[in-house]
């Protein structure tokens, strides 16, 4: 089982170099073959198709994504503060780095019934969900700590959110000055989870406090304090 196992990656690992180098519509089987050293009737006992292997390929990119993600919602549960500031600014990172996906991400909506953007659709919809699902757990936890008013509701939150950091995922993929772009997002993100506020009147970021807004604040300008890698970012 393991071997089998073994023989499936490499055939993904194939696949993904020659989709992310020729592109999904140039590459073929007897390629992903010859790639991965196998035969080409190996690859058809672990995928059905093309598309399979797609498929296959953009689920092991989501799932190493949410993967990422995850470890960073673990590491700061005890910070919601931090936990909701690098989920944001690293997620974008994560959704940048995937080699065949950032070629497809407007395949749902140019293309939706084809065979690429079928399969980039129905694994971005899962993904979305979790999300959303993230952040309506973010809003209730700012609604029960009195962070935000208790009028708002944690679904129409998430699709907000959702919508929103899907939306800026364009700019990041298609602009011509990433670096400037990505900064100026994270300085955004630093300014809505830890600006500061009176005492007198409600925190603006979910879950601030003045003492844990100026901790937050000093570990975003020294990353390495918070990963333990120098210059790191999260």
């Amino acid at each position: 089982m393991k071997d089998l196992e073994k023989i499936r990656v490499s055939i993904l690992e194939a696949a993904s170099f020659l989709f992310d180098r020729f592109g999904y519509e140039k590459t073929a089987m007897e390629a992903i073959a010859r790639r991965a050293h196998r035969a080409k009737a190996s690859i058809y006992y672990h995928f059905t198709g093309k598309q399979d292997l797609l498929k296959g390929v953009l689920e092991a990119e989501f799932a190493h994504v949410s993967g990422q993600l995850e470890k960073i919602v673990q590491e700061y549960r005890d910070d919601p503060r931090m936990q909701v500031m690098s989920y944001l600014t690293k997620r974008m990172e994560l959704i940048r780095e995937t080699k065949v996906y950032r070629h497809y991400l407007v395949s749902p909506y140019t293309n939706p019934k084809d065979e690429i953007g079928s399969v980039v659709a129905e694994l971005r919809e899962a993904f979305d969900r979790k999300e959303n699902d993230y952040f309506q757990t973010v809003c209730r936890g700012a609604i029960e700590a009195g962070i935000l008013p208790g009028t708002i509701q944690p679904e129409a939150f998430g699709k907000m959110m959702e919508t929103l950091v899907k939306g800026l995922e364009f700019q990041f993929f298609y602009s011509e000055d990433y670096e400037s772009l990505r900064s100026t997002y994270e300085t955004l993100v630093e300014l809505l989870i830890f600006r500061g506020y009176d005492s007198t009147v409600r925190p603006a970021g979910p879950f601030l406090s003045k003492e844990s807004g100026r901790e937050g604040k000093a570990a975003c300008r020294n990353p390495a304090s918070r990963t333990g890698r120098k210059g790191g970012r999260v």
